[in-house]
């Protein structure tokens, strides 16, 4: 197992998000492409015993960390709230291109999912990381050994989004209506 993998794995233990209705895993897989065969069925790419999406085959990504719901009576039984991408040690620009793409391609899908990028063992974000990585919704850092400060601020931030995914869901398919939409930019010092 390498080091990201032991600092994820350590990490989703110390979360605890006391969610009733949100699960938190390790290594899921999400949709990333919806395709309409020759027959007009549409191609989902789930497993037809479990509903959740299949890794692989063009269709879906494994996730670093996935914070979802689960369902039933419909087309898959995964609906994901936040996806949280990690990096440990170091983050290179390819690695914040790749994600903030596989972000758009997994929002083409779930457009109310919320998507960040957790950088392990960095004290501040690099400016590379926030120049290309606009497709996040929030990057953090986390030390390692963990600061249960830091812990607490990243479990609250992770519910805040969770409500954030809610809402845009219900938003998004009419079931609430709006006057106004306003995003904020919250930044914290190291």
């Amino acid at each position: 197992m390498s080091e990201e993998d032991i600092f994820t794995e350590a990490l989703v233990d110390r979360l605890s998000l006391n969610l009733t209705s949100a699960h938190v895993a390790r290594k899921m897989s999400l949709l990333y492409d919806l395709s309409v065969d020759e027959r007009g069925a549409v191609q989902m790419g789930v497993d037809i015993d479990t509903g959740e999406p299949i890794r692989g085959k063009g269709k879906g990504f494994e996730q670093d960390i996935l914070i979802y719901e689960k369902v039933n009576e419909a087309h898959t039984s995964i609906v994901p709230r936040i996806v949280v991408e990690v990096k440990y040690n170091h983050v290179t620009t390819h690695d914040v291109i790749v994600y903030s793409e596989k972000a758009n391609r997994i929002r083409r899908i779930y457009p109310y999912v919320r998507y960040g990028l957790l950088l392990g063992k960095f004290k501040t974000v690099p400016g590379r990381v926030l120049r290309l990585g606009q497709e996040f919704d929030f990057i953090c850092t986390l030390q390692h050994p963990f600061v249960d400060a830091q812990i607490q601020d990243l479990r609250q931030l992770l519910m805040d989004e969770v409500q954030v995914s809610i809402s845009l869901g219900k938003l998004l398919t009419g079931n609430i209506k709006t006057s106004m939409v306003h995003r904020k930019l919250l930044l914290k010092g190291s």
